[in-house]
């Protein structure tokens, strides 16, 4: 378990040698150490609004030839938010799909969001949203983001900047990067 951020790893797969998981772990530990403290903080708030100790995030590697294509998912686990990831195996190979690092705060951001019945919080996001006109630029730079969710956006935007947010596409973006700084 990860002290600072009250998160919870679980690594799943009875088949996995000790040598494997152990790998997978510190792949994983190594991806959250690069998470911000900003992101950890916006995680502890979360975990005291469900009031629990902590929330769940797991690792669940698939085979290689498995039909699952996601890398990652999101849902409860026993009322709590939690994120899975899915890593691909081939042998003892261990494929991400994406950047362990990204994967890692896309999850954060999921499991750190407000509940939907924060409709203050997701009003001004949806605002911010609009104002950048974030959903067009999404969609013209690759269509499955035509049918994005305001949660899917601001997963994907709050892992955005806390991989660089000193990119210079920020700045074609300054209510959303203003809305998630003010929630930080």
């Amino acid at each position: 378990m990860l002290g600072e951020s009250r998160l919870n790893v679980y690594i799943l797969g009875d088949s996995l040698s000790p040598r494997l998981r152990e790998r997978i772990q510190a792949q994983v530990q190594t991806a959250l150490q690069s998470v911000p403290q900003w992101a950890l903080d916006l995680l502890d708030r979360r975990i005291e609004e469900v009031g629990v100790r902590n929330l769940p995030l797991i690792v669940e590697p698939v085979p290689d030839d498995s039909r699952e294509t996601r890398s990652l998912s999101f849902g409860d686990l026993e009322g709590r938010p939690a994120a899975k990831l899915l890593p691909r195996l081939s042998n003892d190979n261990v494929a991400w799909g994406q950047d362990r690092r990204y994967l890692v705060l896309k999850a954060v951001a999921y499991l750190a969001s407000p509940a939907a019945e924060d409709r203050a919080f997701w009003e001004r996001w949806a605002k911010a949203i609009a104002s950048d006109g974030l959903r067009s630029a999404a969609s013209g730079a690759n269509e499955h983001w035509g049918e994005a969710t305001d949660l899917d956006l601001l997963i994907e935007m709050f892992a955005a900047l806390a991989l660089n947010g000193a990119h210079a596409n920020w700045s074609g973006m300054p209510a959303v990067r203003a809305f998630l700084e003010g929630w930080r």
